[in-house]
């Protein structure tokens, strides 16, 4: 007995290496997750970047962007976030759908929101498709007094009426490091 459990322990203990080791890992940002396919990194600026993969066959897309240095008030309350929303979705042409919810993501405040936005690129042959988003805004204070604050968007997103069930789990494998 004592035999097959321990080979149990030891399956499991590789099964979550390997999870571990198929995620994506960003120790210049402080987060891994677990994209669907190769991550592209790009600098937006000298405090946020951008991590975007596609998944096979461009079913959905995975995407976390990472603001650093972000001014930040003593506490954040909900009008301080649904403000840091509404500049995300400005800036990217987004509509909120339904409501937001808030939480906490490693004991840092948290919200949950629904988007779209439409999309009309190469990819799409200049043909518009409306795109739902799903996305998480995690804010991260510095304990220290010059730290870098930080805003995490981790979204995921496909044109409306296709599979996002790969979106869900990749939201849910973020984490901070």
């Amino acid at each position: 007995m004592k035999t097959k459990i321990s080979l149990l322990l030891i399956l499991m203990s590789l099964a979550t290496l390997a999870a571990a080791a198929d995620k994506y890992v960003s120790t210049d940002f402080g987060f891994a997750g677990s994209y669907p396919a190769e991550v592209v990194r790009s600098q937006t600026t000298s405090d946020a970047a951008s991590f975007t993969a596609s998944a096979p066959a461009s079913a959905w897309v995975a995407q976390v962007k990472v603001a650093k240095n972000v001014a930040m008030p003593q506490e954040i309350t909900k009008q301080f976030m649904e403000a840091k929303l509404a500049e995300i979705l400005g800036g990217g042409g987004m509509t909120q759908t339904g409501t937001s919810s808030y939480t906490t993501f490693g004991g840092h405040p948290a919200l949950l929101a629904t988007a779209t936005f439409l999309v009309n690129n190469q990819y799409t042959n200049f043909v518009s498709y409306s795109a739902v988003v799903d996305m998480k805004l995690i804010f991260v204070k510095s304990r220290q007094l010059n730290g870098q604050n930080r805003v995490y968007w981790v979204a995921g997103w496909a044109i409306q009426g296709k599979d996002r069930s790969g979106i869900q789990p990749f939201l849910d494998s973020f984490e901070l490091r």
